[in-house]
């Protein structure tokens, strides 16, 4: 601002009072320009004055680089490093090579901390160390005609402290630089190491520069002619000799040089002569405003880099694509979909009209898709493109032929009829994103609940009354929580917890003279220790204890907790018992009120309160009372028994007993007088652990003898009365007389042999002389032997090396589903299931404490956008949800879903829905009513199995004929250690990400599709490894996923799910209960001649696999030579929960039937079972190995000795069909060598990686490189990506490995064919070649490194049989029906194992779940169909005390077949079927318990015909050696 005034002595103006602020450019503040203000006033304005001001104020105001880099620099395999890229929010060059050290830094962050970590560079970081482009200082000479031709140029680059790209530079320059014909051009170009930065590649590297640089010669050129650049440049362009002469190779064609017609095309459509006069005119008249105009050409050389491309169809039709290219904002994938849509359209099918939306581009791996080189230099999308191109091409190859016949035979067809057809005739690390979120919610919130932890008896009071003058909150007290968390699920919290641990008077243990004190907080493990160090009476009382639980459990529960829960929650406490029966005391304490009770008076008073802590306990010591009381004339008798599915514990007895008694020497005979007896049986059945004091008070007085014992045992029985709702009464009543006998019978029938004995050399204590060690087994096995057979012409294929992945798996490092940590905003799911089997569905209540408890929402069937899809199968769709009706028990209804698994969980259980069964036909449940209403599944054509001979004429031809018999079959669930659980993280465009427990991703990504209504390739699913499956993870899984992805999508924040056992028993299914009728003819010398089975399959209300189950059951029924074999299989639909494939389905209920009927013929003729069948070599080879014979006799001589022990033993044969299937596999060998493989198998526990791993090793070594002794670790297996690798089909059936290892293998081939002519030009300079040196030239030499396949199996070979052959010997307990398994003998035939060690655990583990099927595991259902168990509580699986305590197992190599892979055999299921021995070793021991039993009936042992069910379970064996066996024995004495 400034005043200004008329100049009296000039004609100008003068300046006064002068303010010029400038703004803070370069200075901290605004400031004035005060000296210019002074220069300025006073003087007249003129040019030179505003000059010399204008002077005054300027001097005031002045992707696979990072992958091998991260290697590198952490020191692992290129193969243990994933770079994953979707997309780049723009790079113009800075992405490049400045993106490597921030990616190896947070990888050396991460992976040193163990923890994920993540960088966002800020702008001004990223400004200061990213580089940019390079700066140049050029200084050029040039000589010209008047046209301008240049001689001369010399260059100088700033590169910067590191070399980065920097070499390229000079090429690139000098490239641009011949834009214009300069006749000759020569160059000095130096690349300048300085300290500054590094310089990279920015947008058109080097090239602007040298377009500066040209146009700046051009316009010196130009000013010193005084010509108008336009014409110089103009007569500077190249003709194409010139273009030619300067370019080389990359000029074309003359008709592809266009720069002359688009230079004058320019020209006339700018109107550039004409705008250049005017501009002139302009110029001449502005002094202010000057323009310019300019016309430019540019020749700028590309060059095209090899690029990878792969095209995946989708099941749907959708299409998936993964290319070499980055989507840098450039549009990359934009061209790509659709030069996938041209080129797949010349397939020429219906429907392709909008085929865009059918494809989708998926994000970059690095392990997934290698050498995909570098997204730069203009060229990346036309390379990608072509490479996609290529993709296309072979598709459309492959699927044109099928697409003729199909339009010949249809006329149109439509492209998803097509993709359905073709695939009909089919025969990661985790991202680190989702683990930089904390885990779930603490379980306990502090906010809402109380926890109080009192040091002293006195604060433990005041915190009881300060309890009882509370407001009605609820309170527990608590120690281990063990109930909790064990046997009683809390389905809500309590307001305060009040934990005694800190308590010293509850945790102290001492002793007096005729005592031990345990307080109530003491550990059971730590009582158990105490107890040892006592008398007999208190280390037996130990010993029993023992028993109870786990070792875990044991170290975590109390003593007093377990009393407590036997009180108050009619636990059925084991050590209850056995403290009743010693005079246990106990001390209770009400407020400040403290009493002593006996422990009979604990148990029957009213149930405690949270008010009442049980102090102490005083156990008796009974060796101090004795020898105070009465000296050495009374001895004492005790023992404890526990009659369990389980010998080492950790199950809940059928039922249990401690016994207790004083006995003398009877003064008028040599009998034996009992007094003082203190009988307790165990709580199953009743409330409470009881006294039988009647049995006490009949024994008094008494001599023993048989007549006495008798009635005792028939008094017993009348007491011991169960409740209604108790399973197996009267074998658990016959366990209680079988317990009163056995610790009597040794006086009874000792007096009866030996009227001097037994009080002879008797100490303070009297054991029993046990009929069966009831006391400690041994955790381990006696023994075991393997054999295998080793054959090293495949190193390292047959090699028994370890399993892969066995090591973290082992120490808990290896990383499943449920141990990704939650994301961000993470809700948690749990399914709300149908307990009606059918019934109208009317509405879900959740109660309201659930609501507030973080429930966010409940998504049911109404939820679903596209269809309601929860199960799809070839032979049709299950829903995912129950509509407006649930058909069957166990049906999902709907998803909870809640801020932390435990309140999913909590609010499901307590949810209420409202049924309603008004108006509705009776459900199905039996198949029995399936006949009745014709309620079957059709089992298509195809899987029809096929009639066998003539029934008719072989049953003509028949000596002897059953007509009829029964046979019923349970089911069995599937018990994998991991329950089923899924995770669902909605991702940007409508696309879902679901991490899977599966054994079928492909079949859940096509459910989650069609139920979402997204095309296929917007879902993908991910599975590692799955934590066991045996079948329960190939359909049951797909639910689980789809349910979550919903829920994912529809409220857009991540859901995973860990379904807890409970839900999981009761709603996956399980295997196929059937019931079998049958009728077969036979020789006199045991030949079959017919067989006819009517078998009614329960497949429960959806249609799963179960019509493949016929052709499986006759497969394995077909191992024997029945002549004829007829049959009339039916798939029934009921209204239990659908039944799906479990290890060996159809084929272990054949195995069954096949034996039950030939044991049936064995004993109608009177015969050895064993006489009938002869398979080859290892029939003959295992009776030798195993004394069969000589085993058998030795049986038979211990029966006869034995009145309450018998053995048995059984040898069987399998003869095992299967099937091949179609598997893919790819095989990528990154740039230092190592190998990523990806394979369709799922890798479920059953070592299918490392069968994998040593084929990739074996068919790459074919190459013949040095340096490859320990390929295998080299290679590593990655996760199935449903995006990467499609038509991945299922993970079943023994033969995925297998097919896995073949795909593996042709791609190999196909590597080791690209590599060799590169390897044998290095041999012939070199003599010898390293494999990382043969893979860093072929990278260099742009050979792909990539190879994929997808084996489908010849039809001569795709099935083939197995054999094997298993002995069993049983030892069978007739006072419990205890069955113990003495030892098993295995012979299977391999073929050549891919891996023995991993074919012997198979083969071991598949043994060992027979066992489980066929002796232990009931998988029972109420009236309503609806599942029992709950959980480990009520179903027990094998374990070491139940398992052969000495097992052989010999895999035998049966040599050379042609077809198959290395001539390897399937391993996985076919054992199984070999612990059907067990089975039929115990049906011969009950079979010899019969006949004894009608020995002492008096009666003809000549029929002695029965069936065993499966499973043979304590009770069911018991009932078939005689629930009244000790009255019948008895009773035989007396008379």
């Amino acid at each position: 601002m400034a005043e200004v005034f008329h100049c009296t002595t000039s004609n100008g103006i003068i300046l006064s009072n002068c303010w010029f602020a400038f703004g803070a450019y370069g200075t901290k503040h605004p400031l004035r320009a005060t000296k210019v203000e002074e220069f300025f006033i006073g003087k007249v304005l003129s040019v030179g004055v505003l000059y010399e001001a204008v002077k005054l104020l300027g001097a005031i105001v002045v992707p696979e680089f990072a992958h091998t880099t991260i290697s590198r620099c952490l020191g692992i395999p290129e193969h243990n490093v994933r770079v994953i890229t979707r997309r780049v929010g723009g790079g113009f060059g800075g992405k490049c090579f400045r993106a490597m050290p921030v990616a190896t830094a947070c990888a050396v962050a991460a992976y040193k901390l163990q923890r994920p970590v993540r960088i966002y560079m800020n702008r001004k970081t990223d400004m200061i160390i990213a580089g940019g482009r390079h700066p140049m200082k050029l200084t050029y000479s040039v000589g010209f005609k008047s046209d301008g031709k240049i001689t001369a140029l010399d260059i100088l680059i700033n590169a910067g402290i590191s070399v980065d790209v920097s070499p390229i530079m000079p090429h690139h320059i000098v490239e641009t630089l011949k834009m214009y014909d300069w006749g000759a051009l020569s160059f000095d170009i130096k690349l300048c190491k300085t300290n500054h930065s590094s310089k990279s590649a920015m947008r058109a590297p080097g090239e602007v520069q040298a377009t500066f640089t040209a146009e700046a010669v051009i316009e010196h050129v130009a000013t010193t002619l005084s010509l108008d650049v336009d014409s110089v440049r103009s007569k500077n362009l190249h003709n194409f000799n010139s273009l030619v002469f300067f370019f080389e190779g990359s000029a074309g064609e003359p008709v592809e040089y266009t720069l002359p017609s688009i230079w004058n095309k320019l020209a006339i459509s700018s109107s550039f002569k004409e705008r250049t006069e005017k501009i002139k005119q302009f110029n001449t008249c502005n002094k202010w405003q000057k323009r310019g105009i300019s016309r430019v050409p540019i020749v700028h050389e590309v060059a095209l880099t090899p690029t990878p491309g792969k095209i995946s169809i989708l099941s749907d039709g959708s299409v998936a694509v993964e290319v070499g290219g980055i989507e840098l904002g450039q549009g990359l994938w934009t061209k790509v979909k659709q030069m996938a849509a041209f080129a797949l359209s010349s397939i020429q099918c219906d429907e392709m009209g909008d085929f865009l939306e059918k494809i989708r581009v998926i994000q970059a791996d690095t392990l997934s898709l290698i050498q995909r080189g570098l997204t730069a230099g203009s060229t990346k999308s036309e390379s990608t493109c072509e490479a996609i191109r290529l993709c296309c091409n072979m598709l459309v190859e492959r699927l044109i032929l099928i697409n003729k016949k199909l339009q010949e035979q249809m006329g149109s067809v439509k492209w998803s009829t097509l993709i359905l057809q073709i695939r009909g005739n089919e025969i990661c690390t985790f991202p680190e994103f989702l683990k930089n979120e904390d885990g779930s919610a603490l379980l306990l919130d502090s906010r809402r609940y109380s926890w109080y932890s009192p040091v002293s008896i006195e604060e433990l009071q005041r915190s009881l009354s300060s309890v009882e003058n509370g407001n009605g909150s609820r309170v527990k007290v608590v120690v281990g929580n063990i109930g909790m968390s064990y046997y009683y699920k809390e389905l809500e919290s309590f307001d305060k917890y009040i934990d005694l641990r800190c308590v010293p008077e509850l945790s102290m243990i001492r002793r007096d003279d005729i005592r031990m004190i345990i307080g109530a907080t003491v550990r059971i493990s730590k009582a158990i220790e105490a107890l040892r160090e006592g008398n007999i009476v208190w280390k037996k009382i130990a010993d029993h204890m023992e028993k109870v639980a786990s070792r875990f459990v044991r170290n975590s529960a109390s003593l007093g907790g377990n009393l407590v829960m036997a009180q108050r929650n009619h636990f059925p406490s084991d050590i209850a018992i056995v403290l009743l029966a010693v005079g246990l005391l106990v001390n209770l304490m009400n407020g400040l009120k403290s009493e002593e009770i006996t422990m009979e008076e604990f148990l029957r008073m009213p149930e405690l309160d949270s008010k009442s802590i049980l102090v102490s306990v005083k156990i008796p010591d009974w060796d101090r009372i004795m020898s105070i009381s009465s000296g050495t004339k009374m001895k004492l008798l005790f023992e404890t028994y526990r009659a369990t599915s389980r010998p080492l514990g950790n199950a809940l007895p059928y039922s249990n007993a401690t016994l207790m008694a004083k006995i003398s020497r009877c003064a008028s005979s040599d009998g034996m007088v009992v007094s003082d007896y203190r009988f307790a049986f165990g709580a199953y059945g009743t409330k409470h652990t009881i006294r039988a004091t009647k049995v006490e008070e009949f024994l008094t007085g008494k001599v023993l003898s048989v007549d006495v014992l008798y009635e005792a045992v028939k008094l017993l029985r009348s007491i011991v009365v169960l409740d209604d709702d108790t399973s197996y009464p009267a074998y658990r009543s016959s366990l209680a007389a079988g317990f009163l006998f056995e610790f009597f019978s040794h006086l009874v029938e000792g007096n009866a042999e030996s009227p001097n004995g037994y009080m002879n050399g008797y100490s303070t204590l009297m054991s029993p002389a046990r009929h069966l060690d009831h006391g400690k087994v041994s955790t381990f096995l006696t023994s075991g032997k393997q054999e295998v057979e080793l054959n090293k012409q495949y190193h390292p294929v047959d090699e028994p090396i370890a399993k892969s992945g066995a090591v973290i798996q082992a120490s808990g490092e290896a990383v499943y589903v449920d141990d990704i940590p939650s994301p961000t905003k993470c809700l948690h799911g749990a399914f709300i299931f149908s307990t009606k089997p059918l019934a109208r569905v009317k509405g879900i209540e959740l109660k309201p404490k659930s609501v507030a408890d973080g429930v966010n929402a409940v998504i049911s069937f109404k939820d679903i956008l596209g269809e309601n899809l929860g199960i799809k199968t070839g032979f049709g769709p299950e829903p995912l949800f129950a509509d407006d009706f649930t058909r069957c028990t166990g049906q999902y209804i709907a998803l909870v879903v809640a801020d932390t698994q435990k309140h999913a969980d909590m609010a499901a259980d307590l949810a209420v829905v409202d049924y309603d069964m008004e108006n509705l036909e009776p459900p199905i449940l039996s198949v029995e009513e399936v006949v009745r209403k014709s309620s079957f599944f059709e089992v298509p054509s195809f899987f029809q199995p096929k009639q066998v001979g003539d029934f008719s004429k072989g049953m003509a031809e028949a000596d002897h004929k059953i007509l009829s018999a029964e046979i019923k079959l349970g089911s069995q669930y599937y018990f994998y250690m991991e329950t089923q659980t899924a995770l669902a993280v909605p991702d940007e465009d409508n696309c879902i990400v679901v991490y899977s427990s599966i054994q079928a991703p492909e079949y859940a990504q096509s459910t989650i599709s069609r139920c979402l209504g997204i095309p296929e390739h917007n879902v993908r699913v991910i599975t590692r490894r799955v934590g066991g499956g045996f079948g329960g993870k190939a359909m049951e899984a797909i639910p689980v996923a789809t349910a979550c992805a919903l829920a994912a999508y529809n409220l857009r924040r991540p859901v995973p799910m860990h379904m807890n056992r409970k839900t999981d028993m009761k709603t996956t299914g399980g295997r196929h209960p059937m019931e079998v009728t049958y009728g077969v003819g036979f020789k006199e010398d045991g030949k079959m001649t017919a067989l006819h089975l009517d078998i009614l399959i329960n497949a429960g209300i959806g249609v799963d696999i179960s019509p493949i189950i016929p052709l499986f059951m006759v497969d394995a029924i077909k191992k024997y030579d029945w002549v004829a074999f007829s049959f009339d299989i039916k798939v029934c639909r009921t209204n239990h929960s659908s039944k799906s494939a479990m290890r060996g389905p159809g084929e272990v209920q054949g195995t069954f039937i096949s034996e039950a009927v030939i044991e049936h013929v064995a004993s109608v003729l009177s015969m050895d079972a064993d006489s009938e069948y002869t398979l080859p070599s290892i029939w003959d080879k295992l009776a030798a190995s195993s004394s069969f014979k000589e085993r058998t006799d030795m049986i038979k001589q211990f029966n006869m000795c034995n009145k309450w022990q018998k053995g048995g033993i059984s040898r069987v044969p399998i003869v095992h069909e299967v099937l091949l299937q179609s598997n893919p596999g790819k095989v990528s060998i990154l740039g230092d060598g190592s190998v990523a493989v990806e394979v369709g198998g799922i890798e479920l526990g059953q070592g299918l990686w490392t069968k994998v791993k040593q084929m990739t090793a074996f068919s790459l070594s074919a190459i013949q490189c040095d340096g490859m002794g320990d390929f295998l670790e080299k290679i590593r297996i990655i996760q199935a990506d449903t995006l990467s690798l499609v038509q991945g089909g299922l993970t079943a059936g023994s033969t995925t490995s297998e097919c896995s290892c073949e795909a593996v293998r042709i791609c190999c081939n196909i590597l080791v064919e690209r590599l060799t002519p590169i390897k044998e030009k290095f041999q012939e300079q070199m003599g010898s070649v390293e494999w990382g040196i043969l893979i860093l030239e072929a990278t260099r030499q742009a050979v792909n490194l990539s190879a994929s396949s997808y084996y489908v199996p010849d039809s001569s070979s795709m099935q083939y049989l197995n054999y094997g052959v298993g002995v069993s010997e049983v030892e069978v307990n007739l006072l419990t029906g205890q069955t113990t398994i003495l030892q098993s003998e295995i012979i299977y035939d391999c073929g050549q194992s891919l891996n023995p060690a991993v074919d012997l655990g198979y083969i071991e583990g598949a043994f060992v779940q027979g066992i489980g099927f066929f002796m232990l595991e009931e998988y029972l259902s109420n009236s309503d169909g609806l599942v029992i168990p709950e959980g480990t509580w009520t179903y027990k699986i094998p374990t070491d005390g139940t398992i052969p305590r000495q097992f052989n197992v010999e895999i035998m190599n049966s040599g050379h077949h042609k077809k198959r892979l290395i001539s390897s055999k399937a391993s996985g299921e076919p054992p199984l079927l070999l612990a059907v021995s067990v089975h039929c070793a115990t049906r011969v021991a009950i079979r010899e318990a019969r006949k004894q039993l009608l020995h002492w009936k008096g009666l003809n042992e000549s029929d002695l015909t029965f069936q065993l069910e499966v499973p043979a379970t304590m009770p069911i064996v018991k009932k078939l050696c005689g629930l009244e066996n000790v009255e019948i024995y008895l009773q035989s004495l007396l008379s």
